[in-house]
């Protein structure tokens, strides 16, 4: 799954990169665009190996400290989806030149209340 993502990102990247230096020539957006990628792909790796290290210490433990171990995997692998739901969503908004709008801005809010009534 992790890997998945990862190429996900990586072909939405490098996809958003190709048709930009198509199209354009080189600005200081196209740099700043490819600092922003090197940033982002330091923190995935930061991310794996912290899961990684996580899913050892599970491996690892036995009796009722593996179920905490089991938790702490869960919980990472929740934050690395947020996360990549994120990155996603802005990646989007820049492709369809909604950069300065925030994630999720551009379309009304649903009603759920028939389903999430705490949501009214």
């Amino acid at each position: 799954m992790k890997t998945l993502i990862l190429t996900l990102t990586a072909a939405l990247i490098v996809s958003s990169a190709v048709g930009r230096t198509q199209s354009q020539s080189p600005t200081p957006d196209t740099h700043a665009m490819m600092a922003n990628q090197q940033q982002m792909m330091a923190a995935m790796q930061t991310a794996d190996k912290k899961l990684n290290d996580l899913v050892a210490e599970m491996n690892a433990a036995r009796g009722n400290d593996r179920i905490d171990k089991v938790i702490a995997v869960v919980n990472e692998l929740a934050a690395a989806h947020k996360q990549m739901s994120g990155m996603m969503s802005m990646h989007h908004g820049m492709m369809q030149g909604s950069a300065n709008a925030p994630a999720g801005d551009s379309k009304p809010a649903e009603d759920h209340s028939s389903h999430h009534p705490e949501k009214k």
